[in-house]
């Protein structure tokens, strides 16, 4: 116990290694260590399943592979092009990689990247104004404060024409 282990991991580890205390803290280190390995390894697939969720799906609802897609960042694509490319051709790389090589198909892929993110800027603009609409703002008030959030060099602009 001295040594930052439970009492009832203590005498478990006691009882299974036959009073020996030697064995005891060799057994209790050793699970310590596995747990913290499961916990880095747990850790580590939940970020990829974020990372995974983030690209969407395919047609037909499966995540993007993440070993292709790195394959494709590994060459020197973009891994969010690299990621839509993979997700439209149901993860066949060479498909993919063609479609990253046509300039035609990459500007088309790289136009609809752009949008979703204007897109899902706008979202959050909304639900954010709508957020200081129900704190009792204007609704013209929240979208003039959101302009001011989202572009500081316009408030530094009036600040300054403010001055001369």
């Amino acid at each position: 116990m001295s040594m930052g282990f439970k009492e009832h991991n203590a005498r478990r580890a006691l009882r299974m290694n036959n009073q020996d205390v030697g064995s005891a803290v060799d057994f209790l280190i050793e699970e310590k260590a596995k747990k913290l390995q499961k916990r880095e390894e747990d850790m580590k697939r939940r970020q990829e399943l974020s990372e995974q969720k983030s690209y969407g799906v395919t047609l037909t609802k499966k995540p993007v592979d993440l070993k292709s897609l790195n394959e494709l960042v590994s060459i020197g694509f973009e891994k969010a092009l690299a990621a839509e490319a993979l997700r439209r051709n149901e993860n066949d790389t060479q498909k993919a990689l063609d479609d990253l090589t046509n300039p035609e198909t990459n500007a088309a892929i790289q136009n609809d990247i752009e949008s979703r993110k204007r897109k899902r800027q706008r979202k959050s603009d909304k639900a954010a104004i709508e957020q200081l609409v129900s704190m009792g703002f204007e609704r013209s008030r929240g979208t003039c404060s959101m302009i001011v959030f989202l572009f500081p060099l316009v408030l530094s602009c009036f600040a300054w024409i403010s001055i001369i």
